[in-house]
């Protein structure tokens, strides 16, 4: 009791001067054993799905809450290092590398190799904005342990539970945030950050992977539950003015229709067919002009997905610049081209360098101020300019694989294809935009392939009668 009442004292001065880290350490400690009591689940498994449904449900303002007060210990590094670490001890006392012997384990951990690599080159030029750019890499370390932890059923059954209950908690905050701001940006604060605060363009992309990973995961279960809830994730992620989103699920569903699995494709269709028909039955009675409704909205965004080189008029509140945010993107992403391919085309600028000074030259001659974004909004033109050809490649190779396991997955009704559809459809939206370099998308997008790729590995084999020639591997014994 004495001990207990010093500690008390200690650190309720620690909250009072907005030092947290030994409070929620113990706390979070404490609390971690009574799920893992309570769920019967390892800790590294608890923290990581809890992890998983914090960048999901919180977002951006879950990724900005620090441990500490002046060392940046963020929950995607916090959680690295603990699974890490087990992961590493786990396979030191068993005997077996985390990796497999399958081309996309080694495909990632090549990739990392060779960022590796490279950053060794740029710590002493670039300093910590060198190992700041490397998280877009080392965030695939998540792969690993996702996918060692997804082995057994049970962990694999609560990363999709915090999952769907990540994206679940999105389509119902984000509607909240919008309409009552005040209280979640200042009073549902800590140390002034808001603890559950949305990046626009990842709610659109995070809305729409739920939505084809909650209709697989229920299709044979509860099928209008999984039209329902996935209409609903779609609608509201249509809210968010995001077009990545769009083009991420267009590709995702020309996959699904190749693999043959239609359902998906057809309730979105006749969904929107429906909505569509409503609105103008709705504006006809109300004599309302069609560019007054939302569906003028979505018009514009997907005819300005095509418009290139940003020629077009864009008039509609929230797509009239549209066309310069096109011309933005492809100045930009000619600049990192043409400079990385005149001074080092395999092995890029390097992490840390500067990818913005030749774009902001062109597009801002007059800029003042300093322009601060570090990422030119498409995830393989990041990874050539700091890794050249020798970082791009590898994650093409990745991007390969994906979309050949969704097509196999398809073929062979693997329960796994919703998690690789989710995860393609992050994939494609980091092509246009900031994804993939932060922990938000990046942490989200990982944990999803290691257990897309741990749940292939340990599903029972379903042949499909037209398709002898697609078998998936009997196991993990057969990638072994």
């Amino acid at each position: 009791m004495i001990g207990a009442s010093a500690l008390a004292f200690w650190f309720g001065a620690g909250l009072a001067q907005q030092d947290y880290f030994w409070p929620m350490l113990i706390a979070g400690g404490l609390t971690m054993l009574a799920l893992s009591r309570l769920f019967r689940l390892p800790i590294d498994v608890i923290l990581l799905g809890l992890t998983l449904f914090g960048y999901i449900a919180g977002n951006r303002g879950f990724a900005q809450i620090s441990l500490l007060n002046r060392f940046p210990l963020l929950p995607a590094e916090f959680v690295l290092l603990v699974a890490g670490v087990t992961l590493l001890v786990k396979s030191a006392f068993s005997r077996m590398l985390p990796v497999r012997r399958e081309i996309l384990n080694v495909a990632i951990l090549g990739w990392m190799c060779i960022c590796g690599v490279r950053l060794a080159f740029d710590l002493q030029t670039f300093g910590f904005l060198a190992l700041r750019d490397f998280a877009t890499v080392y965030y695939a370390a998540f792969f690993f342990i996702a996918q060692s932890i997804a082995q057994g059923g049970r962990n694999r059954q609560w990363l999709h539970r915090c999952l769907i209950a990540g994206f679940c908690g999105m389509m119902v905050l984000h509607p909240l945030v919008e309409y009552f701001p005040g209280f979640f940006l200042d009073t549902l604060t800590v140390r002034g950050n808001p603890v559950i605060y949305f990046k626009g363009d990842l709610v659109g992309t995070m809305l729409v992977a739920g939505a084809i990973l909650v209709f697989h995961r229920l299709e044979k279960r509860n099928l209008p539950l999984a039209v329902g809830a996935s209409l609903i994730m779609t609608a509201v992620g249509l809210t968010t003015n995001n077009r990545a989103s769009l083009v991420a699920v267009g590709s995702a569903m020309v996959l699904l229709l190749w693999g043959r699995r239609w359902r998906f494709a057809a309730t979105q269709s006749i969904a929107g067919v429906v909505a569509v028909v409503g609105i103008l039955f709705f504006a006809y009675l109300t004599n309302t002009s069609w560019r007054q409704t939302p569906l003028h909205g979505v018009y514009e965004r997907v005819v300005s997905i095509v418009d290139v080189a940003g020629e077009r008029h864009y008039s509609g509140e929230d797509t009239y610049y549209k066309g310069d945010n096109n011309r933005f993107r492809m100045v930009w992403w000619h600049a990192v081209v043409k400079e990385t391919m005149d001074a080092n085309p395999w092995f890029g600028l390097g992490f840390g360098a500067d990818l913005a000074s030749r774009f902001v030259s062109e597009y801002y001659p007059e800029q003042g101020e300093e322009f601060d974004t570090r990422s030119p909004h498409n995830v393989m033109l990041t990874l050539l300019g700091r890794a050249g050809l020798a970082g791009l490649l590898p994650l093409l190779l990745i991007t390969s694989l994906i979309t050949r396991r969704i097509y196999r997955a398809a073929h062979t009704h693997d329960p796994s294809l919703g998690t690789w559809c989710a995860a393609w459809v992050i994939l494609i939206s980091a092509c246009f935009g900031v994804v993939l370099e932060g922990p938000m998308g990046a942490v989200v997008f990982w944990s999803a392939l290691g257990l897309a790729s741990a749940e292939t590995q340990t599903a029972p084999v379903e042949i499909s009668l037209d398709a002898p020639e697609s078998l998936p591997n009997a196991g993990p014994s057969a990638s072994v």
